[in-house]
């Protein structure tokens, strides 16, 4: 962070705030482990105390000037808030069903039936994908409260972050600006990114300062770059394809070029974000800065996958293990110890997904 104003308000040369982040590897390894474990043996349930406390090290181990964040949420917050937001999941699809059965068109009976012609193929892919948008807004909903929670619970040097009330403003302009976005095949993508950031960073506030997001959508094309390389990679594989009829050196090309595609994509979240933090105002005079590096992303992710694998195979054979010895207890004449066999194996498997 940089402080470019003096006292009376006059330019001068930034000072710079320096963060760190401290954590303590070993410490932060076997939070994980554990937490992971109690959501396993929890179904799931406990995930939500296992972000709460993950969450609550981490903002602890990041120092701005030497003094640490507080993260004041916990666990039962986050349940309670789940809960809520299936019962309104449920109520609102609900209400969808009754409207769409209102104009003669059963949401459930023409996603489940089986299509007797290009009519009812129709119907259904008109029903999934009515679906499908009528829960996009819950979604940028859950996503401007997700951020206001955060910012709520968050403390620095005794004072806390907020964020206004403003999350039907958020969702209407989410479907708009991503609306755009897909009519224009992905060229308003930055418009997209820009806008909404703008409009929740201007209703943000540490104490009673407030945020501003500054800086120009269009700077936001230069971190697409990689994507258009990419696009263009296809295009150029469709075309060895189709017209050159060489499919192997064709799909090789696509291949390539879908692999390029993912590294854009990654390429586009951090850029974006290191220039969105560049341009953010904490009440006119505080700047930020991102060293964040698509490299690093990209090796944190990889190494992330490596080790769930791992842990999910390890997993999967404790199981498996439990599985087979309640199958032999079972064919020893113990009742139930097959059937208990099966409950383990589908019940400790799934848990660990979820």
């Amino acid at each position: 962070m940089t402080d470019t104003l003096t006292s009376q308000g006059e330019a001068s040369a930034p000072t710079y705030l320096c963060g760190s982040f401290l954590p303590e590897n070993s410490k932060l390894f076997w939070l994980v482990i554990r937490t992971g474990a109690l959501t396993v043996m929890t179904l799931g349930i406990y995930r939500f105390w296992a972000r709460t406390r993950l969450r609550r090290y981490i903002w602890s181990s990041i120092m701005p000037a030497g003094d640490s964040f507080e993260y004041t949420g916990t666990g039962l917050e986050k349940f309670l808030g789940f809960l809520i937001a299936l019962v309104v999941l449920a109520v609102y699809l609900g209400l969808l069903q009754v409207v769409l059965s209102f104009v003669g068109f059963n949401l459930w009976g023409a996603i489940s039936s089986e299509p007797n012609g290009p009519t009812d193929m129709l119907i259904q892919f008109a029903a999934t994908y009515a679906t499908s948008l009528a829960v996009l807004p819950l979604i940028f909903f859950a996503q401007y409260r997700a951020r206001r929670y955060m910012l709520s619970r968050t403390h620095w040097r005794g004072l806390r972050f907020a964020m206004d009330a403003a999350a039907l403003g958020y969702v209407w302009r989410a479907l708009l600006y991503y609306g755009m976005s897909l009519v224009t095949l992905g060229a308003l993508i930055p418009l997209a990114t820009f806008r909404l950031e703008k409009y929740m960073t201007d209703r943000m506030w540490y104490g009673d300062a407030g945020f501003e997001q500054e800086g120009q959508w269009t700077a936001l094309y230069a971190a697409m770059k990689h994507q258009f390389v990419a696009v263009g990679v296809l295009l150029l594989g469709a075309a060895i394809i189709y017209f050159g009829q060489a499919v192997a050196l064709g799909g090789t090309v696509m291949i390539a070029g879908g692999l390029w595609l993912i590294f854009g994509f990654v390429y586009y979240q951090v850029e974006s974000f290191k220039y969105l933090t560049a341009h953010k105002v904490l009440d006119g005079q505080v700047r930020f800065t991102s060293q964040a590096s698509c490299e690093r992303v990209i090796g944190i992710f990889v190494l992330g996958i490596i080790l769930f694998t791992i842990l999910t195979f390890f997993v999967i054979l404790f199981f498996a293990a439990l599985f087979f010895v309640f199958q032999a207890l079972g064919s020893n004449g113990m009742t139930g110890g097959g059937l208990l066999g099966a409950l383990v194996l589908i019940l400790g498997s799934s848990a660990y997904i979820v």
